[in-house]
């Protein structure tokens, strides 16, 4: 990704497309396609109107990440809604929040569009999920039940993942308490460490062979890349997680499959279990019988 800033020296005016195609060296055409990417700051706030006029003495930011396929969002992902909020199955390879580089084309603007949402209304992850991560994913459209769930949200929901690993490990139950970084190193990854934050993972065996494992995986704690952080750490990092050691696979091997979540403000609680996509690299296709049970 490049990530590129420069100040206006004050006094140059002009258009925020003009002036970032001179300064970044860059053509205007691709100056207006992160633009609309959301891609493009103006003084720390994200810009998406090529036309605005500058004074000069303006800090600019533009970041882009050229040949980038996005995997679109289609109306069979939204499961269900209802009482605010909104779950769907997330595909690997979908944005689950805007990044630094786009706001469009990830699943709140997606869905905010599918569901013609009026200006001004937008779209909010509930909770999030690694990109490479698919599976169950809620979303609102109204800040107090965002801020509610989120307030409640360790108390109040369960979730359960499956993960391919490889090796298997030797175990069929463990329980990994390590404590992980709060910051990422120069490469992305964070680190169990001492002085890290408390994080509790329950992996269980489904099934195995002699090169991989079918695993459940229950975090107890929500960090950053959690789940990953730990099976890396007992030398079982996930099939197709290259950031922490993982073997070559088309995809990351991590699905949200079961989650159990209250309806806002109510005594209600829905419980949802989903499958993994036609992509998933397990032989064993009966995955009633191996989706973790929320209760």
């Amino acid at each position: 990704m490049k990530d590129l800033s420069c100040v206006l020296p004050p006094g140059e005016a002009g258009r925020l497309d003009q002036l970032l195609a001179a300064h970044c060296w860059l053509s205007r055409r691709r100056v207006r396609q992160a633009i609309d990417d959301g891609g493009v700051y103006v003084n720390g706030k994200r810009c998406r109107k090529a036309g605005r006029l500058l004074r000069g003495g303006e800090r600019l930011r533009l970041c882009l990440l050229d040949n980038e396929r996005l995997q679109p969002f289609e109306a069979q992902q939204l499961l269900w809604q209802g009482n605010g909020l909104y779950l769907i199955h997330k595909r690997s390879g979908q944005y689950a929040q805007a990044a630094l580089h786009r706001s469009k084309g990830t699943l709140p603007d997606e869905l905010a569009r599918y569901l013609k949402l009026p200006a001004g209304i937008t779209m909010m992850p509930v909770h999030r999920l690694d990109r490479g991560t698919s599976g169950l994913m809620l979303l609102s459209d109204n800040p107090a039940i965002v801020q509610h769930m989120q307030a409640r949200w360790h108390q109040d929901v369960r979730k359960a993942y499956l993960a391919l690993v490889s090796p298997p490990p030797t175990w069929q139950q463990q329980r990994l308490q390590q404590p992980v970084s709060a910051r990422r190193d120069a490469h992305g990854r964070y680190h169990v460490h001492g002085a890290g934050r408390a994080c509790d993972t329950e992996a269980s065996v489904l099934a195995s062979n002699q090169q991989q494992a079918l695993l459940s995986l229950i975090p107890h704690t929500g960090r950053s890349h959690q789940l990953r952080v730990h099976m890396a750490f007992i030398g079982c990092p996930l099939l197709g997680d290259r950031r922490y050691g993982g073997a070559q696979a088309s995809r990351l091997m991590l699905h949200a499959a079961s989650l159990r979540f209250p309806l806002p403000f109510t005594q209600r609680y829905q419980v949802w279990n989903i499958p993994p996509e036609d992509d998933w690299l397990w032989p064993d296709t009966s995955w009633q019988q191996l989706l973790p049970v929320m209760s």
